[in-house]
């Protein structure tokens, strides 16, 4: 960790490039403690523990933060940190499961609207259009947009219109346009940056309906308009492109967000128009191409995804190849196995890590209600989540075991393949956002308690108590290739093995009976079952949950 403080401005600058040992994050600790003004980077991290977070929370009106890692830059805005992000390697755009354009524009902004969408590639995007104009002049702007594409319908907007696929919606003049449910409402409220129609208004509604498969591109114009929007956006992973103000007379608009510097790229319009593209062209890869692939992924990095479904494979590897906007497959393969950074994008983007607390509440409601009473009989009770993603699956049984009085004699095995969500699990914090939604499963899952006494609250993100985190033992295991770890009552492995092929689902369903102490119980993910397998016995068909046989 190296260090350059600077006191004749009152700023301390810290570089931090490793964080794994108690002795370092015990310095850099200290180093917060000061009351300069701080400037700190995070340079090829990808996660922080904790008790840096909750340190970065008290000072955060004196902190910058930077990091290079997008991991890292999600995490932080996830927990209401604004921070300032640098790209790992040169030209990588955030990968985009593009669904939604918004663009808007003012002063110079025609052509420019003009120029995108005669080249838009045909597709079942829904493309949103604010342009600043004159508030009592009739619009041709409708028509004049239709005339340049055959493969959208483009339609001025107007309220309780239903989003529909391929169809470009105009904002009207002297209306804000705003997205909510999937439906248009026009507003007459005041204007914002003098402006009505509103960028920032309708980017910020949009945002919030499509989170991350909206692309919102900010193009020619005066004032400052859209800059005051883009912070909302980068916190729901919208993907923000400006254009470069090197190609417009009119640049102020774009000269203000990117003073934000809260934005994916500058771009010119032939580059935006090109990024679109490469988000909808077929790059089509054979079996046996992604299967040399993870061969060569396995020598080089030590990660088995051989006995992974290989069209889950596939889509995510298109996905991240269009990020790459290679020219060829061998040339993405040559980058991914020389850059250890670029891997663990990938790596990241294969690992599904979609959880929440009580996640689908009525298996969770009979877990307390039937299964969990069950265990009182041992004296050790021990369970296993395996494939545990951020932690919201073992943090959710602790609770039901503390509420039957079973936690003071439980001990929860809480693993995953993915050593870095591991330790986003270990961290405990979760965003104050989602936070109603774990309280609302909870319910439905039948708990009768005060669900906030389970965790301390940090204002834009909530922490689960250490009574929870105690009792449980986070580490990395893979199920492909690791063995027993211990013998268990309880096994809980949801909405893993759907990625799996036959086989290693098979050797998956052995370890799992070898690890499951006598009539202990399997829960798996709503998707899989155990239909012909004599390992087990079915306990609830519906709800997925089985018994070990004799």
């Amino acid at each position: 960790m190296n260090i350059v403080s600077s006191s004749n401005n009152n700023i301390t600058k810290i570089i931090v490039e490793e964080l794994e040992k108690t002795s370092q994050i015990e310095e850099l600790l200290l180093l917060l403690k000061t009351d300069d003004f701080i400037e700190i980077n995070f340079l090829n991290i990808q996660i922080i523990p904790s008790e840096i977070i909750l340190e970065l929370k008290k000072i955060r009106n004196r902190i910058t933060i930077f990091t290079n890692e997008v991991t890292l830059k999600n995490y932080l805005l996830s927990l209401g940190f604004s921070l300032q992000f640098q790209d790992n390697y040169k030209d990588k755009l955030k990968t985009l499961n593009l669904k939604y354009i918004v663009i808007g524009g003012s002063a110079g902004s025609l052509k420019r609207f003009i120029k995108i969408i005669e080249e838009l590639p045909k597709s079942d995007m829904s493309i949103f259009i604010i342009m600043h104009r004159k508030e009592n002049k009739e619009s041709s702007l409708a028509k004049i947009l239709q005339n340049c594409t055959q493969d959208y319908t483009v339609v001025e907007a107007r309220s309780d219109m239903k989003v529909e696929a391929s169809t470009i919606y105009v904002a009207p003049a002297n209306k804000h346009m705003i997205i909510a449910g999937g439906f248009i409402f026009l507003t007459d409220s005041q204007k914002r940056n003098y402006s009505r129609p509103s960028i920032s208004n309708t980017f910020e509604s949009l945002s919030n309906e499509f989170k991350n498969t909206l692309l919102a591109i900010l193009i020619s114009g005066y004032g400052a308009d859209g800059a005051d929007s883009l912070e909302l956006l980068q916190k729901n992973e919208t993907t923000i492109l400006i254009e470069d103000p090197k190609e417009c007379e009119a640049k102020p608009m774009l000269e203000n967000a990117i003073q934000t510097k809260l934005y994916d790229q500058v771009l010119s319009i032939e580059d935006i128009n090109k990024y679109i593209k490469n988000s909808f062209e077929d790059n089509s890869f054979t079996d046996d191409e992604i299967k040399e692939f993870l061969v060569k992924i396995y020598d080089t990095y030590g990660y088995d995804y051989s006995n992974y479904h290989i069209e889950h494979i596939k889509r995510r590897v298109h996905l991240f190849f269009s990020t790459l906007k290679t020219n060829s497959f061998s040339e993405f393969e040559e980058i991914v196995l020389n850059n250890k950074n670029i891997f663990k994008d990938l790596f990241l983007n294969i690992s599904v890590n979609i959880t929440t607390f009580y996640r689908n509440p009525e298996v969770f409601k009979l877990l307390r209600n039937e299964i969990l009473p069950k265990l009182d009989s041992f004296l050790d009770i021990k369970v296993w989540c395996a494939g545990c993603s951020s932690g919201e699956e073992p943090y959710s049984i602790a609770i039901f075991l503390k509420e039957l009085g079973l936690l003071d004699r439980s001990l929860i095995y809480a693993t995953d393949l993915n050593s870095v969500i591991l330790k986003n699990a270990q961290n405990g914090l979760y965003p104050k956002e989602s936070y109603n939604s774990f309280l609302k499963n909870y319910y439905e899952s039948g708990g009768d308690e005060s669900f906030s006494k389970y965790f301390i609250n940090h204002d834009d993100f909530v922490e689960v108590k250490e009574e929870l985190k105690e009792k449980i033992l986070f580490f990395r295991h893979n199920l492909a290739l690791d063995s027993k770890i211990n013998d268990f009552q309880l096994i809980f492995c949801r909405n893993v093995l759907i990625y799996f092929d036959k086989d290693l689902k098979e050797r998956i369903f052995t370890l799992f009976n070898q690890s499951l102490d006598s009539y202990g119980f399997l829960v798996l993910g709503e998707s899989e079952s155990l239909e012909h397998n004599n390992k087990f016995t079915t306990i609830d068909k519906t709800n997925k949950i089985y018994k070990r046989s004799k």
